[in-house]
């Protein structure tokens, strides 16, 4: 059984139409899902000595990062909407799709050279987690990865952060992304989404295509020592 797949309810049209919400009460809800998450989370983390601290944007980063800096030894920062903190240290303020939000963290939480972990629940088109970045340069740190449990990548969040990014469940594909596809020898390349239920990719020769994402297996990651690395595709 894969939990994420069992576990993430799709929920279509909301919070407005268009919008297929990724909904995580229910892996929340089953106490040994719950700790599996935590634990596929905690490998993703870099060994004890290279980081110091997570901040986690609110309020679902909480949820994750809370257990994962309290089993490591680590401190928890906490990034707050505007006007929650009683000793603000920074603030930043970010796009939204629709105005701007702004997020603070407390005075002192992060200090000068404390390397820092960057904890969501989500990543889509990044602002938030850019956000977290910058404040936590602003504070003298040092953000050394981004970790999230659900990527939507068809936003490419990941390119507006300059640090490593991690997540566990990936929805949706980047352009470029390499694909292992049923009944194809070798890799192609995905170029764009022509429908719900096609997209179109380039082989190895070059030779443009339609297919039904239907038949796509994984991702496919091409290490610079040539490893390959195989993640599940979810639409």
């Amino acid at each position: 059984m894969d939990i994420y797949d069992t576990f993430i309810r799709n929920i279509v049209d909301f919070p407005i139409k268009g919008i297929n919400f990724r909904d995580i009460t229910p892996m929340l809800s089953n106490g040994e899902v719950f700790h599996q998450v935590i634990n596929d989370l905690n490998k993703e983390l870099p060994s004890f000595d290279k980081y110091d601290k997570i901040i986690a944007a609110e309020s679902r980063g909480f949820i994750f990062a809370a257990p994962l800096a309290a089993s490591n030894n680590k401190g928890l920062v906490l990034a707050r909407k505007a006007g929650k903190l009683p000793l603000v240290g920074y603030s930043e303020t970010y796009a939204l799709e629709y105005g701007t939000a702004t997020i603070e963290i407390p005075k002192d939480a992060i200090l000068p050279g404390d390397r820092v972990i960057i904890m969501d629940d989500l990543i889509a088109t990044g602002g938030s987690a850019k956000a977290m970045i910058n404040l936590v340069r602003k504070a003298g740190g040092i953000p050394i990865l981004a970790l999230f449990l659900i990527e939507l990548r068809s936003l490419e969040g990941y390119k507006n952060l300059d640090i490593p990014v991690i997540s566990i469940v990936n929805y949706g594909l980047h352009p470029g992304d390499k694909l292992q596809v049923t009944g194809k020898e070798g890799l192609v390349k995905f170029v764009e989404k022509i429908s719900d239920t096609e997209i179109k990719v380039i082989d190895k020769d070059g030779n443009e295509e339609v297919i039904s994402k239907h038949d796509v297996i994984s991702i496919v990651y091409v290490g610079e020592n040539g490893r390959l690395t195989y993640i599940k595709y979810r639409d």
